[in-house]
Formats: C-alpha cells, sequence, structure tokens
C-alpha cells in the first residue's frame, strides 16, 4: 500500500513572518520563495443608506383602473355580458385583467361568466381571488354574492353559510 500525499510539514523554524511594515506597493519575498504583491485598495468608507418613505399601510394600492384601455375593455364586457355573449365577454374581461392584474372589477366579471356557463367552482376561485383586491364593500358584497350563487350549485353548504355571514357583516 503506498501513501499519497503530502509527506513532509513544515517545521515551526521554517514559518515565515511578514511583517504589515513593507511598502505598499514594494513585493514582498518569503523564505519559502512565494513573492506576495499587495496592491493598494483604498480604505472602505461606511456610507448610510438612505430608505425612501413606504407607503403608509392604511394607503390603498393602485390597480390601474384607471388607464383608458382598461376602462375601455371593461365597457365592453359589461356590453357583450349583457347580450349574452359570453365567449366575447370571458374574452375582453381577461384582456382587461391581463392590464390590470389586481382590479378586483375583471374578477367579478370572469366569476359571473363562469357561473353563467354552469362551472361554480371555477366561479367561486375567481371570486375568492377578486376579493384579495375588493377595496370597496360593495366590490366585496358583489363577489360574495358571486360565491354564494356558486356555492348553491355547487350544493356546498359550507360555502353557503360563509358567504351568507360575510353578505350580513358588509
Amino acid at each position: 500500500m503506498a501513501l499519497v500525499g503530502c509527506q513532509s510539514v513544515p517545521t515551526p523554524e521554517q514559518k515565515t513572518e511578514v511583517s504589515n511594515k513593507a511598502p505598499i506597493n514594494k513585493p514582498i519575498q518569503a523564505a519559502d520563495g512565494v513573492v506576495i504583491h499587495p496592491y493598494d485598495v483604498p480604505e472602505i468608507k461606511r456610507k448610510q443608506i438612505i430608505i425612501p418613505e413606504q407607503k403608509a399601510p392604511s394607503q390603498k394600492f393602485d390597480d390601474d383602473r384607471n388607464l383608458p384601455a382598461f376602462q375601455k375593455l371593461m365597457q365592453q364586457t359589461q356590453t357583450a355580458y349583457a347580450k349574452g355573449e359570453l365567449n366575447q365577454a370571458e374574452n375582453l374581461a381577461n384582456q382587461a385583467q391581463r392590464l390590470a392584474p389586481q382590479s378586483a372589477e375583471s374578477f367579478l366579471y370572469l366569476a359571473l361568466i363562469a357561473n353563467r356557463k354552469n362551472q361554480a367552482v371555477n366561479a367561486q376561485a375567481l371570486a375568492q381571488r377578486g376579493l384579495s383586491y375588493a377595496q370597496t364593500d360593495a366590490m366585496k358584497k358583489q363577489l360574495w354574492q358571486v360565491i354564494l350563487k356558486s356555492g348553491q350549485k355547487q350544493n356546498n353548504t359550507a360555502t353557503v353559510n360563509k358567504a351568507l355571514n360575510a353578505l350580513k357583516g358588509l
């Protein structure tokens, strides 16, 4: 059996001490033949980081509802929904949702369309997602009503009771 690796350990006499008193740019020659080339680096100084003011917790977020393109798409969605053109209304609501992903109104219409298409589970999920973005009690009430209808279509008493309790609280 053969041993491979370092076969000698430096003795304490072989160790060299490098003096910190050497000039900064002058190479230092160690006893074992290693040449150390120090480089001049300016001292790292700490700077205070100024953090911009964060929004107050009570301040409402901007959900892009004021975009003219979003408003036009939502008007077209309402018109198509009222005419019973569900596929057209769904396409328009999806486009509006892409423009303003945090708008509860687009989720409301997508949930209403899903309910009309007898997709109760999808309608409930969309309405619940819209609730996370709803800022007014009126919008929350409409979304809870969609959840109530979808729960009734599913014969899910827990969802129906939860929606009724939420509607009473609004």
